[in-house]
């Protein structure tokens, strides 16, 4: 086990800002020409979830920013957390971690009740966790060893 600082979260693992969009390939183009981001491939995955006490497989789809500051792009999944909210573009802070499940815990402690996690083979929160804090903010932990080199994991989902 990874011991964990006294802090939930390290600055420096921050590295991406979340975006949920109602239409992924539109706000591809918008952000390309505003701004001049590229992005991976659309990645697409069947992802089993907790929502609250509920436990499903969602298709989740999206694209991270090849150039930084990151930004993921997640196109929306209707009657869950990843919603759309007009006016209302940033979704989350992503923050890669150590431990996941004792990360989880500390941010619980610290009043980011948990809202959504992926379970893997009955474990959860496995691979990820959604925390939002009373105020709203909403932050996402990855476990490290899913991305161990972030920069390579987005080079190999460049497209050709």
């Amino acid at each position: 086990m990874v011991t964990v600082s006294a802090n939930p979260l390290q600055a420096e693992d921050f590295y991406h800002t979340g975006i949920v969009v109602p239409d992924l390939e539109a706000a591809k183009v918008r952000m390309g020409e505003l701004a001049g981001y590229r992005w991976t491939k659309t990645l697409v995955n069947e992802v089993p979830v907790r929502i609250g006490d509920e436990d499903r497989t969602l298709e989740m789809r999206y694209v991270y920013s090849l150039d930084a500051p990151r930004i993921e792009l997640v196109q929306e999944v209707p009657g869950t957390l990843w919603e759309a909210t007009p006016r209302l573009a940033t979704h989350h802070l992503g923050y890669f971690c150590d431990d996941l499940a004792a990360t989880s815990k500390l941010l619980e402690e610290a009043g980011f009740e948990r809202e959504v996690c992926a379970v893997i083979d009955g474990v959860a929160p496995s691979i990820f966790a959604f925390h939002v804090s009373p105020d709203g903010v909403r932050i996402e932990i990855v476990d490290r060893t899913r991305i161990p080199d972030l920069a390579v994991y987005l080079r190999e989902r460049t497209p050709e």
